[in-house]
């Protein structure tokens, strides 16, 4: 069994978006936007905010309290992206019930969605055409590539079809390539018979936020499990794959933490630098 470590990933990312960076005269800037106080939301921001710092980018958080109005909230965004001019700007989950997070996508300039959260750019990737890739769904296809696992003719099930995972994934992996040109499942809440799904995937990404959702009993010999899930289990983040049983089984598997995450985050850095490309490529 092959644990598929993120670090690995990122390190090849990480030097490939830091040599980009150098050649700009300017700094790249990304602003992130965080409305409330989840502890899970801040802490995987700040982690954000180094890493682009590191790889000499300027971060900028604008947190807002969670009790303003959807009209407050699109003024201070505004206000903020006039102010700031970012070259990428994402908005971070969860955001309050109240708060049209659509909306909010709207406020973001095109070419700065760097996590692909418009619905313009969404429709782009989905009809083949993408700006960016969300970050987390790339970040699959990274470690897909990075430890060579094609995807041409295998089975691939997709446990989840958020907007940010589930549905551009599977879009992805239909597209034509080596790592794409997969017979896709969908699974989600309204599945019947999970499992049954399940065993039949060659490569298997769970990517719902349910801890430990996948045990040894739902997944065959020789799959290659890609674990998304990020969920506070008394204070340890966990999986959505109970990893101690189902690595025992499987031929590959990404632990949590460790795996998808830091290499979402290498993804949307990445996206950074192809966003300033795209503004450079405007402005000639």
């Amino acid at each position: 069994m092959k644990i598929l470590l993120g670090k690995e990933v990122c390190e090849k990312l990480h030097e490939e978006i830091s040599r980009e960076a150098r050649s700009f005269e300017d700094a790249p800037k990304l602003l992130a936007i965080v409305v409330g106080d989840d502890p899970s939301c801040l802490c995987f921001v700040n982690s954000k905010g180094r890493k682009a710092e590191a790889l000499g980018a300027h971060f900028e958080c604008l947190n807002l309290d969670a009790s303003l109005s959807q009209k407050e909230i699109e003024e201070e965004i505004r206000k903020t992206i006039k102010r700031l001019n970012p070259d990428g700007v994402i908005l971070e989950r969860p955001f309050p019930k109240h708060i049209d997070f659509t909306k909010l996508t709207e406020l973001i300039p095109p070419c700065a969605d760097v996590d692909c959260q418009r619905m313009d750019n969404m429709g782009r990737l989905l009809s083949g055409a993408p700006r960016h890739i969300p970050a987390t769904a790339g970040a699959v296809l990274e470690i897909l590539k990075f430890y060579d696992i094609h995807t041409a003719g295998k089975e691939v099930v997709v446990i989840g079809r958020s907007q940010t995972v589930g549905l551009p994934l599977s879009v992805l992996l239909l597209a034509k390539g080596k790592f794409a040109d997969a017979t896709v499942t969908v699974c989600h809440s309204k599945t019947n018979n999970l499992e049954k799904h399940t065993r039949k995937a060659d490569i298997l990404v769970a990517a719902v936020g349910q801890p430990k959702l996948v045990s040894a009993d739902m997944v065959s010999e020789e799959a290659v499990i890609i674990d998304v899930g990020t969920t506070y289990v008394d204070g340890k983040l966990t999986g959505d794959v109970d990893f101690d049983s189902v690595s025992k089984k499987v031929s590959a598997i990404t632990p949590v933490p460790g795996g998808v995450g830091p290499v979402t985050t290498a993804v949307l850095l990445r996206n950074l630098i192809n966003a300033v490309k795209y503004r450079k490529e405007q402005h000639n």
